[in-house]
């Protein structure tokens, strides 16, 4: 009988996510998942993950299992040890971004590939196995050294699964790297209370290795969401739930509040983002300051 080398707490969790003797029958990818995590092999579980993402024909309630035991993967330090595969010299970062933008009249769904590159990048991909292009874009001149890849107005969010990363340099090399993704978020956390203010529902701390959710706010001139804002602003503690006073012309604009949750898998940066936005008339205010403002909750 094989012994397993594992803490009370993750079989505990294994138990109570409804992984059951079943799951470990065989000898196949999933199984070999399986046995790889609770032998806190967490990099070697993920690969066996992609292995079993790769198979033909592969049932729901296995896709979901998937999804699931990768969120229990990502509980042992927010995913940093889920990849052993490093960044070439060639690439600085690398993060992708999946986001539900809830406005008044719509809910839409976007996802984003972002980078920065010293020397610079020429082209980048984004596909869903085995063969579905989400994202593909050579770089202008202009782009090269730091890029924002977004695919926008998508009806539905970017499922759970695998995806491949690929970039080229403007010197010819090529990195690739396989991307999982967990299940999309269920509920809505961020929703709005009236035209300055809005709700922040309670955290779920299951996940603790990872930082909380930050806030960032962005103001921008009405029809012209695509140029940078005129004020933001980023808040880690104390999350604000209505808008400052502003210092701004009267007039109207277009308000932005995003939820984000950062992850990791090896190198690759990870968010998880609820935005909320509207249009709102301000008038001409003294300037405040988000330090004045009090957080909706103590569990924020």
């Amino acid at each position: 009988m094989k012994k397993w080398v594992v803490s009370g707490t993750l079989l505990t969790i294994l138990t109570a996510s409804g992984v059951h003797a079943a799951w470990f029958d065989g000898n196949d990818a999933l199984t070999s998942a399986h046995q790889r995590l609770l032998e806190g092999k967490t990099a070697a579980s993920v690969e066996s993950m992609i292995e079993a993402w790769q198979q033909p024909s592969l049932s729901a309630s296995r896709q979901d299992h998937l999804a699931q035991l990768l969120a229990l993967a990502i509980t042992e330090d927010c995913g940093r040890s889920l990849s052993r595969q490093t960044l070439p010299d060639w690439l600085n970062n690398v993060s992708i971004r999946r986001e539900t933008v809830q406005t008044t009249s719509r809910v839409y769904y976007r996802v984003q590939v972002a980078g920065e590159s010293q020397p610079g990048v020429e082209a980048f991909t984004l596909k869903k196995w085995p063969d579905e292009t989400v994202i593909s874009d050579d770089l202008s001149t202009e782009q090269q050294h730091r890029w924002r890849l977004v695919k926008d107005g998508l009806s539905e969010p970017v499922s759970e699964g695998l995806y491949q990363l690929t970039a080229e340099s403007v010197a010819g090399e090529t990195w690739s790297s396989w991307l999982l993704l967990t299940q999309p978020q269920p509920r809505q956390t961020l929703s709005w209370k009236d035209t300055r203010s809005w709700h922040i529902a309670p955290f779920d701390d299951f996940n603790s290795t990872c930082q909380r959710p930050f806030l960032t706010l962005n103001l921008y001139p009405q029809n012209q969401t695509d140029g940078a804002p005129i004020w933001s602003a980023e808040k880690h503690k104390r999350l604000p739930t209505q808008l400052p006073m502003l210092d701004v012309p009267n007039g109207q604009y277009w308000f932005s509040v995003a939820l984000i949750e950062r992850r990791w898998q090896g190198a690759l940066s990870i968010e998880e983002v609820q935005r909320i936005g509207r249009a709102i008339d301000l008038p001409d205010l003294d300037p405040g300051s988000l330090e004045a403002i009090a957080p909706e909750a103590d569990n924020q």
